[in-house]
């Protein structure tokens, strides 16, 4: 890697059992918080902005592009971890299931994609970024579970990733360079 790669989790979202997770939009707090991530120091000499698929990745950094000016590239494969019919499921459930997942990289239920699957997903589409660039300062729009199996990934530390999930909060940001974490999400 020789590309500096910021990576910002998405604002707060509108939790709305009645459409996709992947579907949800950002609540009047997320949208304050997207129009605050454009007066980050740090982000202003990025030179590519990239988001996954997802709305609420979108909407978290168009600010910040329209005012540097720069296209938004959508990568599908920086989605969330794919929970079809986790829109289902009552918040103790999902509680439940994110121990599950974080516990077994392997485990699945209701649907939902393996972290471990997601995670080499994930990482694959972080190696294409960080291959087709060269020497630019990138920022990459994603998702609380595929950034805590990431960064926990990079560090060895998959054996704390409840511990770090509770720790990250929305705007929570970190960096990666030379596939080293220079500094921490959480």
């Amino acid at each position: 890697m020789n590309n500096t790669l910021i990576f910002l989790r998405h604002a707060k979202t509108k939790i709305d059992k009645s459409i996709p997770i992947s579907d949800w939009i950002l609540t009047k707090e997320g949208m304050k918080e997207a129009k605050n991530i454009a007066n980050i120091s740090e982000f202003q000499d990025i030179d590519v902005i990239i988001s996954s698929g997802e709305k609420k990745a979108y909407d978290t950094i168009k600010h910040l592009a329209k005012k540097l000016n720069k296209k938004i590239i959508q990568i599908n494969e920086l989605n969330e971890l794919k929970r079809l019919n986790g829109e289902t499921l009552s918040s103790e459930e999902y509680e439940k299931m994110k121990v599950k997942i974080f516990e077994d990289l392997a485990y699945t239920d209701h649907g939902w994609e393996t972290s471990k699957h997601a995670l080499n997903r994930f990482k694959k589409a972080v190696e294409k970024i960080d291959e087709k660039y060269k020497n630019k300062k990138i920022l990459i729009v994603a998702h609380g579970t595929v950034m805590t199996l990431y960064f926990a990934s990079l560090q060895n530390k998959l054996d704390e990733l409840m511990e770090r999930w509770k720790k990250l909060d929305t705007c929570d940001w970190g960096i990666v360079k030379n596939n080293k974490v220079i500094k921490e999400i959480v």
